[in-house]
């Protein structure tokens, strides 16, 4: 690269790193565009004498009050300077105390390890966790420190270039390196050979997208050997899924209607080669780690015989109605070590562990666990719930064809419809233990209108509830809150001792302490103060 095409760029990644930092200072929702030289002064003049008054806080040689009116000085002259002084005196306040509050908690500069290392994926990692810890500026500089590192970083090359493209820098975005274009070829994953079992997927999809394309991707470059069937719903006239289905060599099938996941689900398992013995139930926007299903087999191969379990549920890591673009660009990529990483280091940082949910089997408990219900279980408001049915979930045929397949009225409910059968033969639903699957949750119900989202909420909702008490007799929550807040909780140790051990026999009298908890519970006796049913129980004091 030519001395002045250097410059260029260097000058881009400082004026990146300052656009950054005058965000975060300032408060901004979005960082400044600075072209001006004069302004990309101005702006540096007020910024640095703040870190050197933050770093006389840090030797404790200035109160806390003189280093708020530093604060304050600077957010002032930032948002004038950047014409956002209009905003509500108020905005300007909570932004100044708010970065003064942050300083409590100010970040040390970042080990250089993280842009020296011989991978790239320590700085990607450090640098998407400080970007969703509200650290941006920092996370530029960590890119930046490992793109100047000399050693090859196609990956933080691509990032560095959508960040300055963002900041409408396209031509210095244009001087970053040509690796950015080389891919890093991904080592072919040994498949599992499963011993007698034959097994296929069922993947529900509504929309072609590109959480759907890794989803999918990633599962067909797995262990996974069998037959994979994308099953797509009928919301829209398009087979919008087909042609990508069919570029990597997996089957399609369309739903001629919008009915919801139960049809679709069902459409998907009768695609299914006779010869297949189990059946996994998936999400559309499911990252799968390359080795998993080798965990699945030999957890079907180790209960089979004994007919006492017919549901085995996969454990996952799942953002919780909060996907950043740095979140979505990993998973779209493929990086399933580094998004996994970022999600347990979430699930330690106190501000932001609510935002990832872990649904996983507790560590020691092999091969089965309970897992947690990530709508439900929240120990705050002593919200107790042990996993019912997995974005990734196995099921044998056999208890499909039993059923008659699951019943398309119940919508939303066709896994309390397995329970409920599983329940009447005595069989167990469970968790593996397993390298967990990271879930974007509802990644996809965004492309959707919102008079479908309106009428799914009508209509789906409207005929799971009423069809479930039709066909059973019970309300849905008080079946399954019921069976999953308290049965398998009060219980939990014992059934995982004896499924462990496959002393099914030890725990055959929980499906009677069910039946005799659901028939004796009422409103009055119901400890469950959580449930959002209770202001129109229908159970007060008369027989269900």
């Amino acid at each position: 690269m030519g001395k002045s095409r250097k410059s260029g760029l260097e000058d881009a990644l400082e004026r990146l790193v300052l656009c950054l930092t005058i965000q975060e200072t300032a408060g901004l929702r979005k960082p400044p565009k600075l072209r001006r030289p004069e302004v990309i002064a101005a702006a540096r003049a007020l910024i640095d004498p703040l870190e050197a008054v933050k770093g006389a806080a840090d030797r404790g040689e200035i109160s806390p009050a003189a280093l708020l009116r530093a604060y304050l000085r600077t957010v002032f002259g930032l948002r004038r300077l950047t014409g956002t002084l209009w905003a509500a005196p108020s905005e300007v306040w909570r932004a100044a105390l708010a970065r003064f509050r942050a300083h409590a908690r100010r970040l040390r500069p970042v080990a250089p390890y993280a842009a020296s290392a011989p991978s790239e994926a320590q700085a990607i990692r450090i640098a998407t966790l400080l970007c969703l810890t509200g650290h941006r500026a920092e996370a530029a500089r960590v890119l930046t420190a490992r793109l100047r590192s000399g050693l090859v970083s196609p990956r933080v090359t691509r990032l560095l270039a959508d960040w300055l493209r963002d900041l409408g820098e396209s031509k210095a975005a244009a001087l970053l390196p040509s690796e950015a274009d080389t891919a890093t070829p991904t080592p072919a994953v040994r498949k599992h050979e499963p011993r007698r079992l034959r097994y296929g997927v069922v993947v529900m999809t509504m929309f072609d997208t590109e959480v759907f394309r890794a989803s999918l991707r990633s599962l067909v470059e797995s262990d996974f050997t069998g037959t994979i069937v994308v099953a797509e719903d009928g919301i829209e006239p398009d087979r919008a899924c087909e042609s990508f289905a069919r570029s990597l060599g997996v089957s399609y099938v369309k739903s001629p209607r919008w009915d919801g996941c139960a049809a679709t689900l069902n459409l998907g398992v009768a695609a299914m080669p006779p010869d297949v013995d189990i059946v996994l139930s998936s999400h559309n926007d499911v990252l799968w780690p390359s080795r998993w299903f080798a965990d699945l087999d030999r957890a079907w191969e180790y209960v089979w015989d004994t007919d006492k379990v017919s549901l085995l549920n996969l454990g996952y890591l799942q953002c919780s109605g909060w996907i950043d673009a740095s979140l979505k660009a990993l998973f779209v990529g493929g990086h399933y070590d580094d998004l996994a990483w970022v999600l347990r280091s979430l699930r330690e940082v106190p501000t932001m562990m609510d935002r990832v949910q872990e649904v996983l089997a507790r560590p020691g408990e092999w091969p089965f666990g309970l897992g947690r219900d990530p709508w439900i279980d929240w120990t705050p408001e002593l919200r107790q719930m042990t996993g019912r049915y997995s974005v990734a979930a196995s099921f044998p045929v056999h208890v499909w064809r039993e059923l008659g397949g699951f019943d398309p009225d119940l919508v939303y409910a066709f896994d309390l419809q397995l329970l409920h059968h599983n329940l009447s033969k005595r069989r167990w639903a469970l968790f593996v233990n397993n390298p967990p699957l990271l879930h974007l949750k509802s990644s996809d119900t965004e492309a959707i209108s919102a008079e479908k989202t309106a009428e799914a909420g009508t209509r789906f909702l409207t005929s799971t509830y009423d069809g479930f008490r039709n066909k059973f007799g019970w309300h849905i929550e008080h079946f399954l809150n019921i069976y999953f807040s308290e049965s398998t909780v009060v219980h939990r140790d014992a059934i995982l001792r004896a499924a462990n051990q496959r002393r099914f026999g030890d725990i055959d009298f929980v499906f009677d302490d069910f039946a005799d908890r659901l028939g004796r519970r009422r409103l009055e006796n119901c400890e469950l103060t959580w449930c959002r049913s209770r202001a129109a129980c229908p159970y007060s004091g008369q027989s269900a």
